[in-house]
């Protein structure tokens, strides 16, 4: 017998990524500040008192998950990433 309703394969990645972003909260300090702005990482960095090091990590993991962009060295949220941000907010 099954409770629920069972969620299509795309369904469950996408919750699977913002679970990623859930598990992490220095994550989600970068994401919350560049929902607001669009920032470098000098100042990504400064903002939250985070070594370079470890921002510079986050960010990586962030672009691959699809949650931030960077342009010429400038990391923005992406519409994903808005998205994700928003369903934990539930």
């Amino acid at each position: 017998m099954l409770v629920g309703k069972l969620l299509k394969p795309h369904r469950i990645f996408k919750y699977m990524k913002a679970g990623s972003l859930a598990s992490n909260p220095n994550k989600l300090k970068i994401m919350n500040l560049l929902i607001k702005r669009e920032l470098t990482k000098e100042k990504i960095v400064k903002s939250t008192r985070m070594p370079g090091n470890l921002v510079n990590g986050l960010l990586d993991e962030l672009v691959k998950d699809g949650f931030v962009e960077e342009k010429e060295g400038v990391y923005s949220a992406t519409e994903e990433g808005k998205k994700a941000l928003k369903s934990l907010k539930v």
